[in-house]
């Protein structure tokens, strides 16, 4: 009997992680796995627990299948990983509502969620982001294919087992700022907030800052707050237009970032006094 897109969502939990486990790390037949996992909750009194609620108001924590698993098993039988999402509006949110629409909000939640999902090593479904935002999976697939028309990588599980890992969102804004796009044209373009444009921006520049200094890959992803992947991308977009074409524009955003951090260094030292 073929799966509504509830029960999709709904196998999609850590009671259901922890079964994979026992199944096939330790080898417990599937009767045996369900018994030990209703033991765990009856003991540790789980049933009330509600892992979609974090402890920061702005986050959700969502159980969804990794990115390692293959296709074809059922969903039962799928390899999951605990993933970390922004779902609630933050102040870039609230400039983009006022700026554009509900849809265009809604869209920079789906590129972001499932970006942050895949740096987690986790990849969203359809019906996780239509359970996540509460609208229809319709919806979600007309929100995607007009990002997809905008130039977008969506990185749902059904695109990524297809075609693999794409660029994000970040480096496809960073591209139109380096090839001398306005914010407001880069806004209309990409539909999303200046702030949030200025954002990636200035982590690009650190991200420029790091590789001036021959840090590693691992160490500029700490130091700047982003993950490796994104710090990869950013570096191969630094090598692929370190030219005389776009030096003013790299010029304009290293001086930035070195004036910045400039200042936080005196901001410290007048602490330390």
């Amino acid at each position: 009997m073929p799966k509504t897109e509830l029960d999709r969502v709904k196998v999609k939990t850590l009671d259901s992680q922890f079964e994979y486990i026992l199944k096939e790390l330790f080898e417990y037949s599937p009767r045996e796995a369900k018994a030990i996992v209703e033991a765990a909750n009856e003991v540790y009194q789980l049933k009330h627990y509600d892992p979609s609620y974090h402890e920061s108001k702005d986050k959700i924590v969502n159980t969804v299948i990794s990115k390692k698993a293959k296709h074809g098993p059922v969903l039962e039988d799928l390899p999951k990983v605990q993933v970390t999402l922004t779902k609630s509006i933050t102040k870039e949110d609230k400039t983009l509502f006022r700026i554009e629409n509900k849809s265009a909000l809604r869209r920079v939640k789906i590129l972001r969620m499932t970006e942050e999902s895949l740096d987690q090593g986790g990849l969203l479904t359809q019906e996780d982001l239509a359970d996540i935002l509460q609208v229809s999976t319709r919806t979600i697939r007309r929100d995607i294919k007009k990002l997809k028309a905008q130039g977008f990588n969506v990185q749902t599980r059904g695109t990524y087992q297809d075609i693999g890992p794409g660029v994000s969102h970040k480096t496809k804004i960073i591209k139109l700022y380096l090839e001398y796009n306005t914010y407001s044209e880069i806004q209309r373009k990409t539909r999303h907030s200046p702030g949030a444009i200025k954002r990636y921006i200035n982590d690009f520049g650190r991200v420029l800052l790091a590789i001036k200094n021959k840090l590693s890959i691992k160490e500029t992803a700490h130091i700047v707050g982003i993950s490796e992947r994104l710090v990869k991308e950013y570096t191969e977009l630094y090598f692929k237009y370190n030219s005389s074409e776009y030096k003013e524009r790299l010029a304009d955003i290293v001086n930035i970032a070195e004036e910045k951090a400039s200042v936080k260094t005196e901001a410290k030292k007048g602490v330390k006094k």
